[in-house]
């Protein structure tokens, strides 16, 4: 019953938080953990059965694919939030170019499927994470990141690969054929298709 009971209150929260006017689209099963700050001068979409920590920063335009895992602590901000340039202006007098569309090319934060970011890393706008991606936790990613990556450190560098080469079109086919729902009332609930034993390891 207890268990029901904090798994409506998640659901609750999820919903409240996707009213907000920054969202532009939502997928299902979604998952927003407390004391998210979400805000974009267009909008953030998010994909199906993303998972978003607690405690999570997101504060520039921004496309979060499916099946994507966002842990605590996690920031995205945008690069060119402050004109730093303003002769005789004090930084924290200086001209915020978040409250309009941004005119930079680079204002738009894009993290395609099946990706990894680890806890406390920041990523800035502009970044195109690749799918399967794992962003190490404490990672600061300024520059793209190729798909099926692993990368970290400040700024962020690829350190591994997720998977090998040869196993990636085996992994998205299950993917694609594959039926996976979120439960807020545990990991026992979720439904994971094809079976965990069709998977490689």
């Amino acid at each position: 019953m207890k268990n029901r009971i904090l798994a409506g209150i998640r659901r609750i929260r999820t919903a409240l938080t996707l009213r907000n006017r920054s969202i532009s689209r939502s997928g299902r099963d979604i998952h927003i953990g407390s004391n998210c700050r979400l805000w974009a001068p267009t909008g953030i979409q998010i994909g199906d059965s993303t998972y978003i920590g607690h405690d999570v920063s997101i504060e520039c335009d921004a496309i979060i694919g499916r099946y994507v895992l966002i842990a605590n602590r996690v920031a995205f901000v945008g690069r060119n939030d402050h004109d730093y340039r303003s002769v005789g202006v004090p930084i924290r007098f200086s001209p915020w170019v978040g409250g309009e569309p941004s005119m930079h090319s680079d204002s738009r934060l894009v993290i395609e499927d099946d990706v990894w970011v680890g806890f406390g890393a920041i990523v800035l706008s502009g970044v195109r994470i690749g799918k399967g991606s794992i962003i190490a936790a404490g990672a600061v990613v300024t520059k793209d990141v190729e798909p099926y990556s692993i990368v970290g450190g400040n700024p962020a560098r690829q350190i591994s690969r997720r998977l090998p080469d040869a196993s990636i079109p085996k992994h998205e086919e299950l993917i694609s054929r594959g039926n996976f729902r979120f439960s807020e009332r545990g990991y026992e609930y979720w439904e994971v298709s094809p079976a965990k034993s069709e998977m490689e390891h």
